[in-house]
């Protein structure tokens, strides 16, 4: 795997604030739709969703998702990041749409099916005035977000999976191809999964398994360290993403529902021996490692209108 120098990568800042601050908190077991297994709690949204505020790693609470449900007295599993909008979904009113309820205005829809499908579209038509022309240039993200007070451990799991369905319903330039720079300008679905040292050292790395980038027909694999293009929100930490060849035989942007299912122990330690050979994890084994988060969406540093499904997540 190829160190990429020029790629995009997270904005991870808000990873130390405490749980406590977003709301969130571990569910009592056997809550609705939940198997006791699987590491992605409240799949179904039944305890809505804390909304973070636009301005990247501020982490400011600004409204509550309840998707038409009573949620009183619950606590959410579930925050939604959205770096870099103009707009704040948790201002924007539900409403029921036939069997999915729906969060919607011009630049971002987030819907939640009946049936636990996800649909996370957005339109940056709306959120930029021109296209980027500089790498530390923002760009917008739109993600969903799960933070472990008490991280998972990893070795506790003999064969670590993740499992998921996704696929890209739209995926469409709204720039002129004059003005297209593939180092610029991308349209890209992500879902990381951040590891973090057990032990205390405060380290992490972003662990990518990628569903779509509009560059290749198949996402590729690389890393790269996270620093350098936007001092406000740069980690310094490893971005390992897995190479797409072995996880999908088609072109990701199909429009088919792609399968993902894929034991991630030999990835992260291949990640983590990545992450010593720069300067972090020192001493530390995989035994010591830990699952602090996941983060599931979009980032679309180019002018795109880009929409995707996504559904059955399991880590387990």
């Amino acid at each position: 795997m190829n160190r990429i120098l020029r790629s995009f990568g997270c904005w991870l800042l808000a990873i130390s604030i405490p749980l406590a601050q977003t709301g969130c908190t571990r569910s009592p077991s056997g809550a609705e739709n939940e198997s006791a297994d699987n590491w992605i709690l409240d799949t179904g949204f039944k305890r809505g969703a804390m909304v973070f505020h636009p301005i990247p790693g501020a982490a400011r609470v600004s409204g509550k998702l309840d998707f038409g449900r009573d949620l009183d007295g619950l606590k959410s599993e579930w925050i939604v990041s959205q770096w870099n909008s103009k707009s704040d979904i948790a201002k924007i009113t539900g409403k029921r749409d036939g069997k999915r309820y729906t969060y919607e205005n011009a630049s971002k829809t987030l819907a939640v099916a009946d049936d636990g499908t996800v649909i996370l579209r957005v339109d940056t038509g709306e959120e930029y005035e021109a296209p980027r022309v500089r790498p530390t240039d923002p760009w917008v993200h739109l993600y969903l977000e799960q933070r472990y007070g008490s991280p998972y451990r990893l070795a506790d799991r003999d064969d670590l999976r993740l499992r998921f369905q996704a696929r890209i319903t739209e995926s469409e330039s709204l720039m002129p191809p004059e003005q297209y720079d593939p180092g610029l300008h991308a349209s890209i679905a992500v879902f990381y999964l951040i590891v973090g040292d057990l032990s205390g050292s405060g380290d992490f790395l972003n662990f990518c398994v990628p569903i779509y980038d509009n560059r290749h027909d198949v996402p590729p694999g690389e890393w790269h360290i996270d620093s350098g293009f936007n001092p406000a929100g740069d980690t310094h930490k490893l971005i390992y993403t897995l190479d797409g060849g072995g996880l999908y035989d088609s072109p990701t942007g199909d429009g088919q529902w792609h399968s993902v299912d894929v034991g991630l122990k030999p990835h992260i330690e291949q990640a983590l021996e990545i992450a010593k050979q720069n300067g972090y994890f020192d001493g530390v084994s995989y035994s010591e490692l830990g699952l602090e988060a996941i983060y599931i969406g979009w980032e679309v540093p180019g002018v795109f209108r880009s929409a995707m499904q996504i559904r059955d997540m399991a880590l387990f």
